[in-house]
C-alpha cells in the first residue's frame, strides 16, 4: 500500500512486510466491522456491551453501529476523516468507534479528562472534523471547552454530543440518538455498508501516547496490527466471558484489552464509570464478571478495601495488571486472594501504545522468573537489547529495549523529524525503556531511559529506588523523581505516600534502605510526605506533576533560581 492510497502524515507498512505478515498468520486480513460482524453472526441474541444505564445485544449493538455509519455517510463524513471520540465509559463509546470502522473513517481517542492544552493540541496536529462529546461527565461541563476549540479551529464541522435527553446548546450540534434514529435501514440494501469498507492495511485509530512528559503524540495503527495485539492479549478469552472494564475507555489499555477482546470473541463488555474498589466490586458481583484487568493501583484499593469480604467474587477467573510495575507484595497477596476462589492471577503485563507487547500468557508460570514481564506475546515480534551507540547487547545486559513485528507501528502520526529517531537503520522501534533479556527469553524492564535521574555524571534508575522503598513497611506508595540542583545537575526526591498510623523520618528512610542493602547512589537527597500520588488520565503516577511540584518548592525556598 503506497503512501497515495494512505491516511496523509500516516506511514504505511511496506509491501513485502503486509505478505509476510498476513502468509505467517500474524495478520488476519478483517477489519473491525468484520469482526463485528461475525460476533453479531454467531451470537446475535448474546450480551454484547453493558454500561451503568443500558444493555445491548450483539444484533442490536450492530444495529446502531449500522445506522450511525450511514447516518455519518449523509453528513459527508468520508474515508481518511478524523473524529476526535472523547466520552466516558459509557455504551456510546462503543458504537461510535464501530461506525467509523465501518466506513474508513479514523476515530482519534481521547478520555474526558483531558483539557483544552491537549484537546487544542490534537485539533492542531490532526485536524479532526467530527467530535463526538458528552454534554458532561460527572460535574465536568464540556460546553466551555468546546466553544474555545469551535473559536480556533478550521478543521470541526460536525459536533456530535451524547446528551442524555438534554436540549443541545444550539444548532451547531447533532444529537447522536437522533442520528441513529433517523436512518432506517430499511432504505437500503442489506449490503449497502460494504462497499465502503476499508482495507485491514489501512489506518483503523490513531491512539494518544499516555505518556508524563510533553503533550500526547498520534499512534496510527492499522486495522492488521493492532488485532495482532488483541488477539495475543485475549488469547484465553471464550464467548462465556463477562470482561469488566474499569480504565478509561478512550485508551489504548482498554481496547487491547476488554474492548477489542470481548468483540473479537464474542465475550459480554462491562464498562464501570467509576474506577474505586466499591464500584468495581459491586459491577463483579453483578454482571458475573470473568475477566478484569487493573493498574497496580487499583488492584491495591481493592485489596485493602475493609468490606472486601462481604462481595461474592466466585465468578472471576482470571485477574491481571498492565500499566505500570507491579509491587510484589501487591502481587502474593492478589495470588493467595485469587487462589481461594479457583481464579488465575497473571501478574503485570507490558503493552504498549506503540505496539510492543510481553507477558506471561501460554507460558507456565514457574518458568516466568520474579520481576520479568514475559516474553514477546506474539512470535512475529522481535526484541534486542541495544548499548548508546546502537550496538546489540549480549543477554542479561542492560540497555534500551527495541522491537519490531507484527504488534509494532510504523511511526507517529505526522511526525515526520521525530520518526527519523525511534527507529533503528533495521526498522527497530526505540522504546525508551530500560531492560535486559535472559537466555530462556525473558524480558525485564529496569526503567525508564527517559526517566533517569542524571546526578554528577552518574545515571540514577527511580525505579530501582522505588522498589527498595516500596519494602519498607512505613511506606504504602512512593515516587522518585529529579529535582534541579546547581552543583550536580539533578538529585533525587523521594514522595512517598505512608501506610496508615506510620511515620518516616528522612534519617529513618536511609537507615532502612541501607537495611536492604542500597548503596549511595539509591539515597534519596530529599523526602516529601504526601496524601497521594497525582495521576495521570490512565492511572499512571504523573512524574511530571511531581517535578514540577519540588522545582517550586525549591524555588519558595531559594535553593534554585
Amino acid at each position: 500500500m503506497s503512501k497515495r492510497d494512505y491516511l496523509e502524515g500516516a506511514t504505511p507498512y511496506p509491501p513485502d512486510v503486509i505478505e509476510e505478515y498476513a502468509a505467517k498468520g500474524w495478520w488476519l486480513n478483517m477489519t473491525y466491522g468484520d469482526l463485528l460482524d461475525r460476533s453479531a453472526s454467531l451470537y446475535p441474541d448474546k450480551p454484547a456491551v453493558i454500561d451503568e444505564n443500558s444493555q445491548l445485544t450483539y444484533a442490536q449493538l450492530k444495529e446502531k453501529v449500522d445506522r450511525l455509519a450511514i447516518a455519518l455517510l449523509k453528513l459527508g463524513i468520508k474515508k481518511y476523516d478524523r473524529l476526535l471520540l472523547q466520552l466516558p465509559n459509557r455504551h456510546e463509546f462503543v458504537v461510535a468507534f464501530y461506525a467509523m470502522q465501518r466506513i474508513g473513517a479514523v476515530p482519534i481517542l481521547a478520555v474526558p479528562r483531558q483539557e483544552y492544552s491537549e484537546i487544542s493540541h490534537f485539533f492542531k496536529i490532526m485536524e479532526p472534523v467530527g467530535w463526538v462529546v458528552p454534554v458532561r461527565d460527572g460535574n465536568r461541563e464540556f460546553l466551555p471547552l468546546i466553544d474555545k476549540i469551535r473559536a480556533e479551529s478550521t478543521s470541526l464541522k460536525y459536533l456530535i454530543m451524547v446528551e442524555d435527553n438534554e436540549p443541545l446548546p444550539s444548532e451547531a450540534f447533532f444529537s447522536m440518538k437522533k442520528l441513529i434514529e433517523d436512518v432506517k435501514l430499511d432504505d437500503y440494501p442489506a449490503d449497502y455498508l460494504r462497499q465502503f469498507r476499508p482495507d485491514p492495511n489501512d489506518v483503523a485509530v490513531i491512539y494518544l501516547t499516555g505518556g508524563t512528559t510533553g503533550l500526547p503524540k498520534g499512534v496510527p495503527r492499522t486495522h492488521n496490527s493492532f488485532h495482532t495485539n488483541v488477539r495475543y492479549t485475549n488469547s484465553a478469552n471464550t464467548p462465556d466471558d463477562v470482561c469488566g472494564l474499569v480504565t478509561p475507555i478512550g485508551h489504548t489499555m482498554a481496547h487491547q484489552g476488554p474492548v477489542g477482546g470481548s468483540i473479537m470473541y464474542g465475550c459480554t463488555l462491562v464498562l464501570i464509570p467509576v474506577p474505586r474498589a466499591k464500584p468495581i466490586l459491586e459491577a463483579i458481583k453483578k454482571y458475573k464478571i470473568t475477566k478484569i484487568g487493573f493498574v497496580p493501583t487499583q488492584l491495591e484499593d481493592i485489596l485493602n478495601y475493609p468490606d472486601l469480604d462481604k462481595y461474592d467474587l466466585s465468578s472471576v477467573r482470571m485477574v491481571g495488571t498492565t500499566g505500570a510495575p507491579l509491587r510484589s507484595d501487591t502481587a502474593e497477596r492478589a495470588a493467595a486472594l485469587l487462589k481461594k476462589i479457583g481464579a488465575e492471577f497473571r501478574g503485570s503485563g507490558f503493552g504498549s501504545t506503540e505496539g510492543p507487547c510481553a507477558g506471561s500468557h501460554g507460558i507456565k508460570r514457574q518458568e516466568v522468573p520474579r520481576g520479568a514481564i514475559g516474553r514477546p506475546m506474539c512470535e512475529g515480534d522481535r526484541w534486542k537489547v541495544l548499548d548508546d551507540e546502537g550496538r546489540e547487547l549480549p543477554l542479561n545486559a542492560e540497555g534500551e529495549l527495541v522491537a519490531k513485528g507484527p504488534c509494532v507501528f510504523t511511526g507517529y502520526y505526522r511526525s515526520e523529524e521525530e520518526n527519523t529517531t525511534i527507529f533503528t537503520r533495521d526498522g527497530y522501534y526505540k522504546m525508551g525503556d530500560l531492560g535486559k533479556i535472559d537466555e530462556q527469553g525473558n524480558i525485564y524492564i529496569t526503567g525508564r531511559k527517559k526517566d533517569i535521574i542524571q546526578r554528577g555524571g552518574e545515571g540514577i534508575i527511580p525505579s530501582q529506588i522505588e522498589n527498595l522503598l516500596h519494602q519498607l513497611s512505613a511506606v504504602l506508595a512512593a515516587a522518585v523523581v529529579g529535582m534541579p540542583d546547581a552543583r550536580l545537575g539533578e538529585r533525587a526526591c523521594a514522595y512517598v505516600v505512608l501506610r496508615p498510623g506510620q511515620t518516616l523520618t528522612f534519617d529513618e528512610m536511609i537507615a532502612g534502605l541501607k537495611g536492604l542493602g542500597a548503596g549511595v547512589l539509591q539515597f534519596p537527597e530529599r523526602l516529601e510526605i504526601v496524601e497521594e500520588l497525582p495521576k495521570t488520565a490512565v492511572g499512571k503516577v504523573d512524574k511530571k506533576a511531581l517535578r514540577g511540584e519540588i522545582t517550586e518548592k525549591l524555588k519558595a525556598e531559594g535553593v534554585v533560581s
